[in-house]
């Protein structure tokens, strides 16, 4: 049960993600560069028995697992804005494009080399998928969750350990949306619109939502303990109670309300040296 009750923790932890398009296609570039290479040197699945244009037949099914990945990964982010990117919802992003690129390879496959599409040859070419591209990247899956769990982990305790108080910005500092900012606690972004947390003159906590950008308010607020930690996110860092670690960042525990902010991988060296 124990066994059980730790591959369940392990599938509700936060799964490191990619920042941004450009570095999902960098890296699918390198695997697809991989799988091509793969399928060229160890020829499996009859690829052995093909007389000519070997190399560039190969290349074929890294074009193929480029295109089906791009496609799924498209498609999820759509489907999943907004969502907790856990390890077990990497897992199911995982199956899917694996199915995606089997697809996409077994009509390639069958259109190149054979001139006809018969389905019944469709498990074979997903086994096939699965067995070079799934399981190891489910064990490289794991070895990333855990490098930067550890990293962020260390970093978080480092915060806490020489995080000294912030001085809250002053009464008499300009106001946001008529919100004095030393009662702002965090500003998160909704599009074309922010959403702005504080508590309120009777110490009642509110949300208040406006139509601006975090860029515009980053100019309204320089010079204060407010500082941006998420390409969503401002935080009010004098009110920060506790740091903690996962592989996606660090999540900063407010002292006087319930909302966790984050703080993601590309923003953490610079919130962490301010």
């Amino acid at each position: 049960m124990k066994t059980i009750a730790n591959f369940l923790d392990l599938l509700k932890k936060p799964f490191p993600e990619t920042d941004n398009w450009a570095d999902y296609l960098r890296n699918l570039s390198f695997i697809s560069l991989f799988v091509a290479f793969f399928l060229y040197v160890f020829q499996p699945f009859g690829i052995s028995t093909i007389e000519t244009g070997k190399l560039w037949k190969c290349m074929g099914f890294g074009a193929m697992t480029f295109l089906g990945a791009s496609l799924f990964h498209w498609i999820y982010t759509i489907l999943s804005k907004g969502k907790l990117f856990t390890f077990g919802r990497w897992l199911i992003y995982m199956t899917g494009i694996m199915f995606t690129i089997g697809i996409g390879n077994f009509l390639y496959a069958r259109m190149v080399f054979f001139g006809n599409i018969r389905w019944e040859f469709f498990p074979n070419m997903l086994y096939g998928t699965f067995m070079v591209g799934f399981f190891p990247m489910v064990i490289l899956g794991i070895i990333a969750l855990l490098r930067q769990e550890n990293k962020y982990m260390a970093v978080a305790e480092e915060m806490n350990e020489n995080r000294e108080p912030i001085s809250p910005a002053p009464p008499n500092t300009p106001t946001l949306f008529d919100i004095p900012l030393e009662q702002v606690r965090y500003i998160e972004a909704l599009q074309n619109y922010v959403r702005i947390g504080y508590f309120d003159h009777n110490e009642v906590f509110r949300e208040q939502t406006e139509r601006s950008t975090l860029k515009d308010i980053l100019a309204q607020v320089q010079g204060t303990p407010i500082a941006r930690c998420h390409r969503s996110y401002l935080v009010n860092r004098s009110v920060i109670a506790h740091v903690s670690g996962n592989a996606q960042g660090l999540v900063l525990t407010l002292s006087d309300c319930d909302k966790t902010i984050p703080v993601s991988r590309s923003f953490v060296p610079g919130f962490r040296s301010a």
